[in-house]
């Protein structure tokens, strides 16, 4: 059941997305080739690679290296244009970015899990549903989203209002029930692989002070774009694993948070002085 909501979870996230985007913002994020390229190897490469070797460094469980891996190599989380709104970046380029960097971390993610020494995609047919279903996930609700927005701007806003809403619940409905299933494994998880999430957030939010990726509001879009990672796409990889990678990964996400809002209140409140 848990695999069946995570799955209505990605598909939501990623109509809200595709509702908030259009092709003219992404005709202008490939115009800027220099910050188009640093994000995404921000995102796809040093991030996961990072979460990768520091996994590796502090000795942590195979159960815990996965659910880091899982959410370092998965950008695009669907929060990330609400906290770039509370940062007061730039929200079209951040759109944008989410729309780009959603779908590669289905690559990423499996890719990443790899190297990590787990495979996260199961052979045969299993892993070949579990391929297509996340394909299917991610890039069918954006086209869908963005070809309402075009056609119907009026209606495309009352969709993303919903698929917002239906992802914020069921994402909140997700993280209660897997505390609940499999808090008591939490204590076990110790403060090494919170320390690694926490240095792992903190790389990519020091994205808003980088000059030379351009204005303070791009600057701010790119950092909170990257802080936030596809907790939906990583937690529909990681359920089957088991729930030792699932409270990891949860962890993650809260670090994720607890860093994150506040830095983005703060650039806020700096932006409008």
């Amino acid at each position: 059941m848990s695999v069946l909501v995570v799955g209505v979870l990605l598909v939501a996230s990623m109509t809200a997305v595709g509702t908030a985007v259009t092709i003219a913002d992404f005709r202008a994020l490939a115009g800027r080739r220099l910050l188009l390229v640093v994000a995404v190897a921000v995102n796809v490469v040093l991030v996961p690679g990072l979460a990768v070797a520091l996994c590796m460094a502090a000795g942590l469980a195979p159960s815990a290296t996965l659910g880091i891996v899982l959410a370092a190599a998965a950008p695009g989380g669907g929060t990330g244009a609400l906290l770039t709104l509370h940062a007061r970046g730039d929200l079209a380029l951040s759109a944008a970015l989410q729309g780009v960097l959603a779908p590669l971390g289905l690559v990423s993610a499996p890719l990443w899990a790899q190297l990590s020494g787990q495979d996260v995609v199961p052979s045969g047919w299993a892993g070949a549903g579990l391929v297509a279903g996340g394909l299917v996930g991610q890039v069918a609700p954006l086209v869908v989203g963005m070809w309402l927005r075009r056609r119907d701007p009026d209606r495309a806003v009352g969709v993303h209002r919903v698929a917002r809403r239906i992802a914020d619940v069921l994402l909140a409905a997700l993280i209660v029930y897997f505390v609940v299933t499999a808090g008591g494994q939490l204590p076990e998880l110790g403060w090494l692989p919170i320390g690694v999430a926490a240095l792992l957030v903190l790389v990519c939010l020091s994205a808003t002070a980088i000059p030379w990726l351009g204005r303070p509001t791009a600057r701010r879009a790119v950092g909170m774009t990257s802080a936030v990672r596809n907790l939906s796409l990583a937690l529909f990889i990681a359920t089957p694993a088991g729930a030792g990678v699932v409270v990891a990964l949860l962890a993650y996400g809260l670090v994720m948070y607890v860093l994150s809002v506040p830095v983005a209140v703060r650039l806020g409140r700096a932006a409008a002085t």
